[in-house]
């Protein structure tokens, strides 16, 4: 079954995440950045790109699904509710003992032996919502917050 979702992001990350989408067969009705790489891989791949989420309103843009990844932008029910059947939200960290941002930071400050991450479904309040997945990584001794996001 074909799906189609709103990627809203603001990393390369987002542009990963929404190829692989493209690559399993789905379709982006848009993309939301205001990343240079992320918003000429959308052009690239023929998108409908906007810088902001509003766009989406004004223009009556729907779908599916709604990701957001590496978005820090708290994003309004309206904008939730373009998504059929509901938003996810991709987390750099295990919730909800690493809610909130800077989430690598804080797990190696605290000597922590490993991190995760966390995709969940959206609700108005920041890092709440369902937990659909997560995945745990081991902090190596050696880990900076870069080196713990790229794993």
């Amino acid at each position: 079954m074909t799906l189609t979702a709103i990627l809203i992001g603001h990393e390369p990350l987002a542009a990963e995440c929404g190829q692989q989408w493209l690559s399993a067969g789905h379709g982006l009705a848009a993309v939301v950045t205001r990343h240079d790489t992320v918003r000429q891989w959308a052009h690239d791949a023929g998108l409908t790109v906007v810088d902001d989420p509003n766009a989406l309103i004004e223009n009556d843009i729907r779908a599916d699904w709604l990701f957001s990844i590496a978005n820090l932008d708290m994003l309004p029910g309206a904008i939730l509710d373009l998504a059929a059947e509901g938003a996810v939200n991709f987390h750099d960290g295990p919730l909800p003992r690493y809610a909130g941002l800077n989430a690598p930071v804080w797990a190696i400050a605290n000597g922590e032996q490993d991190h995760g991450v966390t995709w969940h479904l959206m609700e108005a309040r920041a890092d709440h919502g369902d937990i659909l997945v997560q995945r745990d990584v081991a902090i190596a001794p050696d880990d900076t917050a870069f080196t713990l996001n790229a794993k």
